[in-house]
Order: C-alpha cells, then structure tokens, then sequence
C-alpha cells in the first residue's frame, strides 16, 4: 500500500490531528473553537485543559447565543 497522501505533504502543510488526548493545550483549544487569545484563555483557566470539560463548556456557550 501507498502512504497517505497527509505523510507526502511537506511538514507545514499537513493538518493537525485533534482528539488523540483527553487534553487540550491552549493553542489547540483556540484553533479547534477559533477562539480570539483573549476569550480562550479565561475558559482554559476556568475548566482546565480537560477536553471533556471544555468541550462541555463551549457546546453550553453555544447553546445560550
């Protein structure tokens, strides 16, 4: 078998994987939500980096807009 066509991609171009941990980093956490630095980082200090917990936190958010 052939590789992925990700693997053929130059390192800048390939995707990031989201989801392998039960963690976000913050700069993960604000490009899985496109969140402004500023607005992510108070939701990261107030639930954590759990991605349970901040997933949980963002679909609420959702809902109350």
């Amino acid at each position: 078998m052939g590789r992925p066509v990700q693997e053929n991609r130059p390192v800048a171009q390939r995707d990031v994987v989201y989801g392998w941990s039960k963690i976000y980093d913050l700069t993960e956490f604000i490009r899985a939500y496109d969140l402004p630095p500023l607005e992510a980082r108070p939701l990261f200090e107030k639930y954590g980096p759990s991605r349970q917990a901040l997933d949980a936190a963002m679909k609420a958010r959702k809902r109350c807009t």
